[in-house]
């Protein structure tokens, strides 16, 4: 599995993953020059047909799972990740038309993938960008 498959792969489990559990996909793979939002979301209201107001904007993080693993997927959007995540999100907001202090959050899904069976386990981390 190369990793444009293994990418490919993560992204949509995360995608089903978040629509099970309620959330509303708006967009995938938003690219600007200087990187790309995995995908933005908003989830709905659990007892509503309506949506909440906050943005996600989610990076997904996949890797091969191995017998010696030392690090878990969501480990690599370290603290320069997490700016330019940032970054993207209120240039997003901004292009739709959002005013500057909408709520929105930046999350994160790590997905460890078996190569062989496919598997994976996904661990969600809500709200992981506090101000930076």
């Amino acid at each position: 599995m190369t990793t444009k498959e293994l990418g490919e792969l993560g992204e949509k489990m995360a995608c089903e993953y978040l629509v099970r559990k309620g959330y509303n996909i708006i967009g995938k793979n938003y690219r600007i020059s200087f990187g790309e939002i995995d995908i933005i979301a908003r989830k709905k209201f659990k007892f509503f047909a309506r949506f909440d107001s906050t943005i996600h904007f989610i990076e997904v993080k996949s890797l091969k799972a191995t017998s010696f693993q030392s690090a878990y997927p969501e480990e690599h959007v370290d603290f320069r990740k997490q700016r330019k995540l940032k970054q993207m999100a209120e240039i997003w907001l901004e292009k739709n038309k959002y005013q500057q202090n909408h709520p929105y959050q930046i999350d994160v899904i790590g997905i460890l993938v078996n190569e062989n069976t496919r598997n994976a386990k996904l661990h969600y981390f809500p709200n992981v960008v506090e101000e930076i």
